[in-house]
């Protein structure tokens, strides 16, 4: 063997040395989770307005069903009720709940929604409720609103109604 292939031989065997890792581990590890269960939302009582008058203007039912209406709006207040929900989440967890209109009726607007849990101090918020946190894993949520009436475009008819949603995420 020539000098020159001794030393390429060499050269090869370093190089093979250098690349060979000096060991090899494996590190066997967990993910950490909490699975939790839902929330859910059902209803147990409708927000009502009971008979209103095809007159405009508007009237707030509140959180425990009283009625503020300073354009005489309502004609039978034995109907008028706070939408009553259940949410099952999490105690002492925060959340955030919408209340929006999504289904709307022509000629009426319902908004400036109100909520308290478990009947308890109207919640800050006009529609949206930042940080709201449940003390008990099933809670009652208080719903009052205002409906607007515009008499132009509005109709008569029993059982009308808008479509709202009561959406309820983590905080």
């Amino acid at each position: 063997m020539n000098s020159r292939t001794k030393t390429t031989l060499t050269t090869l065997a370093l190089t093979a040395l250098i690349a060979i890792p000096a060991g090899a581990t494996d590190l066997d590890t967990n993910a950490i989770l909490d699975i939790v269960e839902g929330i859910t939302v059902t209803e147990s009582s409708a927000l009502n307005f009971g008979d209103v008058a095809l007159s405009s203007g508007t009237m707030t039912v509140s959180t425990n069903g009283t009625i503020t209406d300073p354009d005489y709006l309502s004609f039978d207040a034995a109907t008028v009720s706070q939408g009553v929900f259940s949410i099952n989440a999490i105690a002492g967890n925060a959340y955030d709940i919408a209340i929006t209109e999504v289904v709307p009726a022509v000629g009426l607007t319902l908004d400036n929604f109100k909520i308290n849990i478990d009947g308890g101090a109207d919640e800050a918020g006009a529609n949206t409720f930042v940080g709201v946190t449940l003390s008990a894993a099933v809670s009652d949520l208080n719903l009052g609103a205002d409906i607007t009436v515009d008499a132009s475009t509005a109709s008569l008819g029993d059982n009308q109604t808008i479509g709202y949603r009561v959406s309820v995420n983590f905080n």
